[in-house]
């Protein structure tokens, strides 16, 4: 990648690659929706959404995200981000 410099794309054109490898256009209000089901507030939900939404770039695997929202949570919110855990041990187990 020496020479290239990252495309800066506004969120609304990314897409980000799947665990199946597939692509699919970056939609924030999923990780709002799943930081609030996790039980975070709004405030932090909106928080963590838009840090994502900036760090965002075209090829973000939703590994990278979900890693992202993670570490947020840890820091933030324990309860939450034990949920989140919990979920996403069970969401890996039934595949």
């Amino acid at each position: 990648m020496a020479g290239q410099q990252m495309e800066s794309r506004p969120w609304q054109q990314t897409m980000v690659r799947k665990t199946n490898n597939q692509e699919e256009q970056f939609n924030p209000d999923k990780i709002r929706r799943s930081v609030q089901n996790a039980g975070a507030n709004q405030q932090l939900a909106d928080e963590i959404t838009q840090q994502i939404q900036g760090s965002t770039h075209s090829g973000m695997t939703t590994t990278e995200i979900d890693n992202s929202v993670q570490e947020v949570l840890k820091q933030k919110d324990m309860d939450a981000y034990n949920n989140w855990m919990r979920w996403k041990e069970q969401h890996q187990s039934s595949r």
